[in-house]
């Protein structure tokens, strides 16, 4: 399993950290340039065309009106309207009158029959009465009799227009005109152009549908995204198609505000050209000036797009570059761990069997196939290594031996000489001072008592003499073992002292070396002396286990001491030694004490011995 080796500080994760920076540099950058080109070019560009889109649209409204303004001059300078104007004081139903009147609508028929954007030419007098009228309905223009012509003096678009200066132009927000059709009347939505004539006689009116004008609006809708226009009170002129239906059965009620729509964008209101964003849509605007002589009366235009709708490509764009990042990532990330956990995973081999060397001496083999890189070169090196070393700590074990067997033969030697020289001459000595005693037949008097403790004084250094070459070599570590031996160390010192003696050791199913033997028995004796001579104690323990070597602990319940307060000068040879003693076959000695919490003395060496 790759993720094994994969710890926080490990040689793995760092390994897959670097393969990762590796490739999320460049990823970055692939991600900061997606971020900058589409922030600084794509958005730019889409929201660019809007505005664009949004320019023709205005610019066809404006174009349409401007067509009605030249139709309407137009229509103002015809010999036939010119003619009706010059007979404004006669009465109307004159001859004059009815032939320029019967040539004005032909006139106005023709024109609007090529213009079936216009609903509506009207030629108004000066009060307001349809001296020419002619309405496109039903796929078809026709001229309106006499009967069916009103008197609009009371509309809005007539007496706006009649309060301007000659030759000038009023163009109405969204109006609606009645048409009677099968005897229902319905009611079309217009937009009123009206020029005011010369001399005040009156106006020519152009209704326009606004299906006409603003319907291309409607059309060029796509998907969810809408246009509408409102005028500089805030009123819709279109929202949707909602104001183009051709056959509405009663006039519209109130019309929607813009701030019922977007009560933040308010701005739009004082009209100018741009872009409004909101949290989920965009607004692209433009202003249009139906008539140039009135700039506080205008028309917004604006496209109303979703940015869900509007950003689409760009966010599949997004969404595109994300997956091939991700991907990227996922199959870096796959192989920076493949890659890594064969190059840990030899390392850790290697840390393995170094460790393994380490704790058992033992010299591990070489990989069956050793890699041919830097990896392998160092496995052979510290098989090399661990040659070496072994040779050397074979070599030092053996001295080790020899110097400890050396240190036991002569004090073998030394015990021999003192049993066989100074120890028989002193025996011999008190057999004489015995035998001259006895034979003289000086008891009783003074120098008998003198003798006799001369007698005893040999006597006690016999004993001691004894004790010593005893504590040289006993022979109970050569003929029953380093168990015996501490046993018997153990009690004759608490006997001869009046311990109470705690003996607890583990059982050994072999005997270990002579080397081990020797180093524990001495410790004990030194560590035992030291508690007889300066502890003052009353119980004392000695523990040996059996337990990935062997340990043994020996605790009083003395005075005890510090050790790290003792000065170097002053530790005396017993603690010295004890610790050299451990050292030398690869041990350890630890002295644990405080000043009235007794003392524990722990020595471990390394050596295996089944239980």
């Amino acid at each position: 399993m790759i993720l094994r080796h994969l710890r926080l500080y490990g040689l793995q994760a760092r390994l897959v950290v670097v393969f990762l920076l590796l490739v999320l540099l460049p990823l970055g950058g692939i991600g900061l340039y997606d971020h900058f080109f589409t922030n600084n070019a794509l958005v730019p560009q889409v929201v660019q065309r809007l505005v664009h889109e949004v320019h023709l649209q205005a610019k066809h409204v404006v174009d349409v009106l401007e067509d009605a303004r030249g139709d309407a001059f137009l229509i103002s300078n015809l010999r036939s309207v010119r003619m009706l104007r010059s007979l404004k004081n006669q009465a109307d139903d004159t001859e004059a009158v009815r032939v320029w009147r019967n040539e004005a609508a032909q006139d106005l028929l023709v024109l609007s029959a090529t213009h079936p954007g216009y609903y509506q030419i009207q030629y108004l007098d000066a009060d307001g009465n349809e001296v020419v009228r002619v309405d496109f309905d039903d796929d078809a223009a026709r001229i309106v009799p006499d009967g069916e012509r009103f008197n609009r003096q009371s509309a809005p678009y007539f007496r706006e227009a009649m309060r301007l200066s000659d030759g000038d132009v009023f163009v109405s927000s969204l109006d609606v005109e009645a048409s009677v059709r099968g005897g229902e009347v319905a009611y079309i939505p217009v937009i009123r152009f009206a020029l005011k004539l010369d001399n005040n006689d009156g106006v020519i009116a152009i209704s326009l549908h606004a299906a006409h004008l603003l319907g291309d609006l409607v059309a060029y809708k796509a998907g969810q995204d809408s246009w509408a226009v409102f005028d500089q009170d805030g009123y819709f002129l279109l929202y949707s198609d909602r104001y183009l239906n051709t056959d509405m059965p009663a006039p519209p009620v109130q019309r929607q505000h813009f701030e019922a729509v977007y009560p933040q964008a308010t701005e739009l209101l004082k009209g100018g050209a741009g872009v409004f964003e909101t949290d989920a849509n965009v607004l692209v605007y433009n202003t249009v000036y139906p008539t140039a002589a009135r700039p506080d009366r205008y028309w917004v235009v604006y496209h109303d797009t979703p940015k869900a709708v509007l950003f689409k490509d760009i966010t599949n764009f997004h969404y595109t570059v994300a997956i091939f990042l991700l991907g990227t990532f996922l199959t870096t990330l796959a192989l920076a761990l493949i890659a890594s956990e064969r190059i840990v995973t030899p390392i850790l081999d290697l840390k393995r069997r170094v460790e393994q060397f380490g704790r058992d001496g033992v010299v591990p083999a070489l990989p069956k196939r050793s890699r041919p890189d830097e990896i392998g070169a160092l496995d052979i090196a510290f098989h090399n290594m661990a040659q070496e070393l072994d040779r050397k700590r074979q070599k030092q074990r053996r001295l080790i031996e020899q110097l400890i067997t050396a240190q036991e033969e002569e004090r073998k030697l030394v015990a021999f000489d003192l049993h066989d020289g100074l120890i028989q001459q002193m025996v011999g000595a008190r057999f004489h001072l015995t035998n001259f005693r006895q034979q003289c037949g000086i008891e009783g008097c003074s120098t008998a008592a003198s003798l006799q403790r001369g007698c005893d004084a040999l006597s006690e250094a016999i004993a001691e003499g004894r004790r010593i070459i005893e504590g040289l070599r006993p022979a109970v570590l050569d003929d029953l073992g380093l168990v015996a031996a501490l046993e018997e160390t153990a009690y004759s010192v608490s006997q001869s002292v009046g311990w109470k003696l705690h003996f607890e050791v583990d059982h050994l199913s072999s005997e270990p070396d002579k080397t081990v033997s020797v180093t524990l028995y001495r410790v004990a004796q030194e560590a035992l002396n030291n508690i007889r001579k300066h502890a003052q104690a009353t119980e004392v323990s000695v523990h040996l286990s059996n337990s990935d070597g062997l340990l043994l602990t020996i605790r009083d319940n003395g005075r005890g001491f510090n050790p790290a307060a003792l000065p170097e000068r002053n530790r005396g040879m017993g603690i010295t030694t004890m610790r050299e003693r451990a050292h030398l076959i690869d041990g350890h000695c630890t002295i644990t004490s405080a000043p009235g919490s007794g003392t524990t003395v722990e020595v471990w060496v390394p050596c295996e011995v089944e239980e």
